[in-house]
């Protein structure tokens, strides 16, 4: 794909997300919600930080079009919202890894 080809607004939306997973605890979110659905309190369990940050982290993630919210009943429930999100964060896994090398 040729440079010229890329629409500003594409460019725009990639830097959106990137910035989305620019923090350790975000990552460490995505990673979680990679193996399924979790509540914010599950997240809290797993995920070494305060629950106002996850809550502000999960704001940030959903903004960014990175994780997906749905609501049942008095519960909140957070995943990813397809296959190409966890691939991503599985070719950055990879990447930093050495394993794509």
């Amino acid at each position: 794909m040729s440079a010229e080809l890329i629409d500003p607004a594409d460019l725009d939306r990639a830097v959106e997300v990137l910035r989305g997973m620019a923090y350790q605890h975000r990552l460490h979110i995505l990673l979680v919600l990679r193996a399924g659905e979790a509540t914010p309190a599950a997240l809290c369990e797993v995920v070494p930080a305060h629950p106002t940050a996850i809550s502000h982290h999960l704001r940030h993630l959903t903004g960014a079009g990175l994780i997906l919210r749905r609501r049942q009943g008095q519960r909140v429930y957070y995943s990813l919202p397809g296959e190409s999100t966890g691939k991503l964060i599985d070719d950055l896994l990879a990447f930093v890894t050495g394993a794509a090398r």
